[in-house]
C-alpha cells in the first residue's frame, strides 16, 4: 500500500501538523485570564427563609431545588445550604449596599409582615443565636410613621 520510504515521511508530517495545532491552541489560550471567586455558601436571606419553610414542612428536595434555582448554584452547593439550614444555622447574605442600618432594615421587614426574614437577617449579620435575634427584633420600637 505505502512504500516503506513514504510511511516515515507521512508520519513525520502528521506529527508536525499535530504539534503545530497544539502550539496554536496554546498560544490562543495563554492570553486568556480565568478568575474564579469562591463565595462560599452565600445565599440571599429571603431564599433562606423560603427554603427553611420548605424544610420545616418536610420538603427537603423542594428546598434544594429552590436554593439552586434562586441562588444560581449547583445542586451539591444547594444541598449543602439546605443541610446547614436544617441544622438550624443561617448563612451570610450577599454583600450588597442596603438602605439604612440593621435596625432600620429589621423594622421595615417586620412592618411588611416578614418577621422571620428579619430574624434571619439579624442572625446572619450579627452571628447570634435564634433567641438573641428574636429578642433584638422584639426590642426594636415600630418604624415611625410619617
Amino acid at each position: 500500500m505505502f512504500d516503506s520510504g513514504r510511511l516515515p515521511l507521512i508520519l513525520l508530517l502528521l506529527l508536525l501538523v499535530i504539534i503545530g495545532l497544539g502550539i496554536r491552541q496554546w498560544r490562543s489560550r495563554r492570553n486568556t485570564v480565568r478568575i474564579h471567586v469562591d463565595l462560599g455558601l452565600v445565599t440571599p436571606i429571603e431564599v433562606q427563609v423560603r427554603a427553611h419553610d420548605l424544610i420545616e414542612t418536610g420538603r427537603f428536595e423542594d428546598a434544594i431545588k429552590l436554593i439552586s434555582r434562586e441562588s444560581q448554584v449547583s445542586r451539591s452547593e444547594a444541598e449543602d445550604v439546605a443541610k446547614t439550614l436544617r441544622a438550624g444555622h443561617v448563612l451570610p447574605d450577599f454583600p450588597m449596599p442596603w438602605e439604612g442600618d440593621l435596625p432600620t432594615r429589621v423594622r421595615k421587614l417586620v412592618a411588611d409582615g416578614r418577621r422571620k426574614e428579619a430574624v434571619f437577617l439579624v442572625r446572619s449579620k450579627e452571628n447570634v443565636s435564634q433567641v438573641d435575634a428574636e429578642a433584638f427584633v422584639d426590642s426594636l420600637p415600630p418604624e415611625p410613621t410619617a
